[in-house]
């Protein structure tokens, strides 16, 4: 096939590729939010034949002539071409000889998984997800089984090319070693007062803050929309262009929503950060999920459990919430939302704890990939690593195995990105403060100033290369081993806890 001719065809099988991922990403979407409970068959077998369409365009005959052909001319492609042929080869090599009925059959384990999920967590009860998940562990086994790779490292590098268990074993060791006395440290210390925290904060009102807080990092709400999920989490739909945050609200902790929609605004303005020359492509949104978790710990932690931010916050707050905050200073504000607390919840944890629920699920997923613990064992597995790791109880399915929607997912591997988002975290705000001064920016508002240097160092370049070259290569990151998060952990906690 001539190669002009060649390029033409592949940018249609792109946008093609793009329009099904479009359609699907709105079913999954309103499965978490909207959809009625039944509802899971029609969308098994609308995904079915999508998945179908999406594994000829993705694999099928033709578009590996079209591949071939480009790749014959690469050095005539542009930066966004050449990207999109990188994707989509990684991914044809780790299906490849995966049979299409297989492929499609994953698609629908994983709608019947989540449907199982959110029954499960209403009733409080594993055995409902169990044979789920081991269905769907089974499936990765046997995809990496035809590729005669490590089951668990197959899963790591679908979501962080080039990652293994060498590097996350690194990295979770060196961040262990620190975050486990800090945690024994800190607990020997009184408790700081997060009385503050604790009311009866209107939904309406919280919703407001949500907006407010979006206006206020420059998320464009033109192209975001706000939802309400069981488990909060934000989701591309079809391409940057198209951002949902979701969060859930507790009328007695503000707080728990806020960092949700921190955390959100992260991902949103990561996302719709990059340039438009790769909508539609390969290329959109392709950086290994490293980088993208940084930008949510960048804005969640860093940012909003900043003094500065908590400051600026103030006023907005006091006028939300006059009754329930009542004399709390921002200072007093500041010190509640960095109260260390182990809890056996994720979702909300301080930034200590937070590596140590990553880390049980990293031990739990590895184990349950090789076959080192059975999913029968889990629930015990997972409630001894919380009373080892943050010594507390899990006294029941939702506090434990449950909480998590993502595996049910199939987001095996998924969790690990995260202790690379906390390590790069630290890494950007180091490089940012070579030229900016952040707390100040934060402190007048200037989020504009902040936003323009991650897109200039890290959004337009997410399409196009991976974590670890986008760290190394434009940020000049010599060491990627956790040593300047643990040591931002060890400065800030220091002086908060008086250690």
């Amino acid at each position: 096939m001539e190669f002009e001719k060649s390029r033409l065809e592949f940018a249609k099988i792109q946008k093609r590729i793009s329009a099904i991922n479009h359609a699907i990403d709105l079913m999954h979407f309103d499965a978490e939010t909207a959809a009625p409970a039944e509802s899971s068959a029609n969308r098994i077998f609308t995904l079915g034949i999508l998945s179908d369409e999406l594994f000829e365009l993705k694999f099928g005959e033709k578009t590996h002539e079209i591949t071939e052909s480009l790749l014959e001319n690469e050095s005539e492609l542009n930066l966004v071409e050449k990207r999109s042929l990188v994707v989509l080869k990684r991914e044809s090599d780790r299906m490849k000889s995966v049979p299409k009925d297989e492929y499609i059959e994953y698609q629908g384990a994983r709608i019947a998984a989540l449907d199982a999920w959110h029954r499960a967590n209403e009733e409080s009860d594993y055995e409902v997800l169990r044979p789920h998940l081991e269905k769907i562990f089974g499936i990765f086994r046997d995809f990496a089984s035809i590729q005669g790779v490590d089951p668990f490292e197959f899963c790591l590098n679908i979501y962080e090319p080039g990652s293994s268990r060498k590097v996350y074993d690194t990295i979770f060791d060196n961040v262990k070693k620190v975050t486990v006395p800090l945690l024994h440290r800190i607990a020997e210390k009184p408790p700081i007062d997060d009385s503050c925290l604790k009311g009866d904060f209107s939904v309406a009102k919280q919703e407001e803050l949500a907006k407010y807080v979006m206006k206020l990092l420059g998320v464009d709400l033109t192209r975001v929309g706000l939802g309400t999920s069981e488990h909060p989490f934000t989701k591309r739909i079809g391409s940057h262009l198209d951002e949902r945050i979701t969060t859930k609200y507790s009328r007695k902790d503000f707080t728990f929503s806020l960092y949700t929609i921190l955390f959100g605004c992260g991902y949103a303005l990561a996302d719709m950060g990059q340039d438009d020359a790769v909508v539609y492509t390969l290329a959109d949104g392709s950086a290994s999920l490293g980088i993208m978790e940084a930008q949510t710990r960048f804005y969640e932690h860093l940012i909003g459990r900043s003094l500065p931010f908590i400051e600026l916050l103030y006023p907005e707050l006091k006028s939300l919430f006059p009754n329930s905050l009542r004399e709390a200073t921002p200072e007093d504000l500041y010190m509640a939302v960095n109260k260390v607390s182990a809890d056996p919840i994720r979702i909300g944890s301080d930034e200590v704890t937070n590596n140590l629920h990553i880390l049980v699920r990293y031990e739990m997923e590895r184990a349950l990939m090789d076959k080192d613990l059975s999913f029968k064992d889990l629930p015990d597995a997972w409630a001894e690593k919380y009373k080892e790791y943050l010594g507390v109880e899990v006294k029941n399915h939702n506090q434990g195995v449950l909480q998590d929607i993502l595996w049910a997912d199939a987001a095996i591997g998924y969790f690990p990105t995260g202790i690379l988002g906390n390590t790069y975290s630290a890494i950007i705000l180091e490089k940012m403060k070579n030229d900016l001064d952040v707390y100040a920016c934060v402190r007048e508002g200037n989020f504009e100033a902040i936003n323009q240097w991650n897109r200039e160092h890290i959004w337009k370049q997410i399409g196009l290369h991976d974590s670890h070259t986008l760290m190394e290569e434009f940020l000049g990151a010599d060491s990627i081993n956790g040593d300047t998060y643990v040591n931002y952990l060890n400065d800030k906690y220091s002086i908060i806890y008086n250690l």
